[in-house]
Formats: C-alpha cells, sequence, structure tokens
C-alpha cells in the first residue's frame, strides 16, 4: 500500500504521518498563478516560505511533495506569451523549492511542465475525470508517471480490470475519501468554482462554493445518495489490490490534523468502527449546514449533521454486487441496491432509515449571492 496524502501544512501531521505507509503528500500555496483544485478560502494560508519548510519537513521524513496545479479553467490565458513566461518561473522557483512533482489536470500543463522537466513526475489529477481507457491511454502517452481515476470510477471494476495491463507503464491511483455524488452533474461547476477562487488574479471574490448546496439538496432528498457515493471503505481496499492497484490518495488537505491522522490509521489498518462519514470528506453534513446558518437560510440540511452510517454493519461482500453489474448503463431507480445496503447501515438520530420520512426540497438558488464576500457592499450600494 502507498497512500498520497492531501496536507494541511501542519509540521506536526508529518511526525505522524511517517508512522503509515505514506508515500507522498500534496499541497500547494493558497493562491497560485495556475489555481488548483480546492478554493483558496478552505486552505491554510501558505506562502513560499512556508511550502519551503514544510517540504524539507517532509523529504526529512522519507516522504515526497507533489505540488496541485489542477485547474480546471487557465481562463485562456495559455495564449499569452507573458503567462507563459511567468508559468515558466513559477515551475522553476517551485522545483528550486524541492517540489518532486506535481500533480495537474490539463493537457497542456502535461506538457508545458514535461518539456521543461522531463524527469519531473507528473500526477493526472481527478479533475481530468478520466472515466474510459481511451482517454486513459491518452495521458499515457503524454507521459503521465500517474493518473488518478475520476472518483466514479472506483466501483467501475469492468474498467479497472482493463486498465490493470497498463501497470507496468503508469501509477493507477484511486481516491479513498470523497464523497462526490455518484454521476453528479454539478462536478464540472464545482470544478471550475473550485480553480478560479484559487487563482491569485481572481475577482470571485466568494467565501462558499454554490455547487455543494446543490448537492447536499440531494443528499438530503435521498439519504441512499450516500451510498451510491463512490468512497472506498478500508475493509474493502482488497478488492482493489487484488488488481495490483496499490496507490490510494486520502482527499485531507482542507481538513485538521487529528481528522487525517484518523483516516490514514483506517486505511492503513483496512478497519474502521465507527460512522464511515468521519473519515470521509462529507462537506454536504458539515459545511453546507453550518453555512445556511450563517445567513440565516433554512435548517431543512440540519438533518444531514445527524446521519450516522455504521461502517461495521456492511455485508462482508457488498462490494462484488458492482464487479457484475453495471451502474453505468442501469438506472439506480431500477436497480436500487444502494437503497438496501442505506438501509442496513444509515440511521439518522438512532432511528433506521425506514422511519425517516423528508418532504423534497429545491436548491435555495435565491441565497447564492450572499455568499459573495462584496454581498454586503452591494447591498449598502442598493439602499
Amino acid at each position: 500500500m502507498r497512500l498520497v496524502v492531501g496536507t494541511n501544512f501542519d509540521d506536526k501531521l508529518i511526525d505522524e504521518l511517517k508512522k503509515y505507509p505514506v508515500r507522498y503528500i500534496f499541497g500547494s500555496k493558497t493562491k497560485t498563478l495556475t489555481g488548483h483544485g480546492r478554493a483558496s478560502f478552505v486552505l491554510p494560508q501558505v506562502d513560499e516560505e512556508r511550502l519551503k519548510e514544510h517540504i524539507q519537513i517532509a523529504h526529512d521524513a522519507g516522504i515526497k511533495f507533489l505540488y496541485t496545479m489542477n485547474t480546471a479553467t487557465l481562463n485562456g490565458k495559455e495564449y499569452s506569451q507573458k503567462f507563459l513566461e511567468s508559468l515558466k518561473k513559477e515551475i522553476d522557483s517551485l522545483v528550486n523549492l524541492g517540489v518532486d512533482g506535481f500533480i495537474v489536470a490539463m493537457p497542456f500543463l502535461v506538457h508545458f511542465i514535461k518539456n521543461e522537466y522531463p524527469d519531473l513526475e507528473i500526477s493526472i489529477s481527478s479533475f481530468s475525470r478520466v472515466y474510459n481507457i481511451r482517454e486513459f491511454e491518452e495521458y499515457v502517452n503524454m507521459g503521465a508517471d500517474t493518473i488518478i481515476l475520476h472518483e466514479d470510477d472506483n466501483r467501475n471494476f469492468s474498467l479497472l480490470n482493463s486498465l490493470s495491463k497498463f501497470r507496468n507503464k503508469v501509477d493507477i491511483e484511486l481516491i479513498l475519501n470523497n464523497s462526490c455524488l455518484w454521476g453528479c452533474p454539478y462536478r464540472r461547476t464545482h470544478d471550475i468554482v473550485s480553480s478560479v477562487t484559487s487563482q491569485s488574479d481572481s475577482e470571485v471574490n466568494v467565501w462558499f462554493e454554490y455547487p455543494i448546496l446543490f448537492c447536499a439538496t440531494d443528499v438530503r432528498n435521498d439519504l441512499a445518495n450516500i451510498i451510491r457515493m463512490r468512497w472506498i471503505r478500508p475493509e474493502d481496499l482488497r478488492h482493489y489490490e487484488e488488481l495490483g492497484i496499490d496507490r490510494f490518495k486520502i482527499a485531507s488537505r482542507n481538513k485538521k490534523t487529528d481528522w487525517i491522522v484518523r483516516a490514514v490509521k483506517a486505511y492503513s489498518q483496512g478497519r474502521y468502527e465507527g460512522n464511515l462519514l468521519d473519515i470521509v470528506s462529507y462537506p454536504q453534513g458539515r459545511a453546507v449546514p453550518a453555512v445556511m446558518k450563517k445567513i440565516n437560510g433554512p435548517n431543512d440540511y440540519d438533518v444531514l449533521t445527524q446521519v450516522y452510517v455504521d461502517n461495521t454493519k456492511f455485508p462482508p461482500n457488498w462490494l462484488s454486487y458492482f464487479k457484475y453489474n453495471s451502474c453505468e448503463t442501469r438506472s439506480c431507480e431500477e436497480c436500487r441496491y444502494c437503497d438496501i445496503i442505506a438501509e442496513k447501515v444509515i440511521t439518522v438520530q438512532g432511528k433506521p432509515l425506514s422511519e425517516i420520512n423528508l418532504p423534497k426540497i429545491k436548491p435555495p438558488i435565491e441565497l447564492i449571492p450572499r455568499f459573495s464576500k462584496d454581498a454586503s457592499n452591494e447591498g449598502s450600494k442598493d439602499h
């Protein structure tokens, strides 16, 4: 097992991580020239000096550092010679700071970095949304060292089996603990919002990523969506290791040290006895209810804070179902396997799911302007 863990730039975290099979940590400065895969307002403040110190501490612990340059868009700046010159200086500077490689999502950045530094490790971000074997092959041909698959691939065992033949050419990495909706229609928008709000020249001045509100609404309206999410339980890692996949990512760079260590320990040991949501990102149930309180929004989402997914109650071979059934071609309404599992493992305030009957709600899109840091100024101009 090789773990790749998002860092929160707490040096004490590295002291803990070196107890486990953590081979890489990843992160970036808070706002960057290109932008990256997390909105800057959810991350710690990291400047060049803090980055340099943290990389050195990681190296001293035998852990490599990957820099996240995984923006989903450069907003057309690829056409600017001035931007390309700045990008070259940025990469040179990061290499001099000790960065061991980059995580990128755009083919342009793959080519740009490989042209300048052919021996640097390049990981293809999940933001590239590699979803089939042809896309995978294209990135292999570009010279990628690692391809982080789309979260939706995690239970597509037909695809994973097909990709196993590339193991001698490229590393395959799976994300263990993201809580994105299966087949999420908001994902592309969310990728772009995260990317734009983490760019140093961005004029988007917000404090919350509104696609999460849409996502939380879907979960609130159907709690079985939690089971449909493509997280991987610690106990189920064996299914992937049997395919020869042993490189796994723990998404965590906006988390506190204790939270990260708990997740790393659980996946390293291959077991967790508790609420699965305690090691899964789950912004739907953590961030959204808090945001609604902050803006005096509806309390419809509070129920998401009370959900318990008992990780000990999953049937031992529950994941095997996905080896013989295709979620890509079968409707969830028709299948309902995840609904059956949800009934077994989910409770809300101690009550079984069968006793929970919540009225359906719509996402309150009229609240989105309140997520802007400029909202109060705009309001004052209007009155």
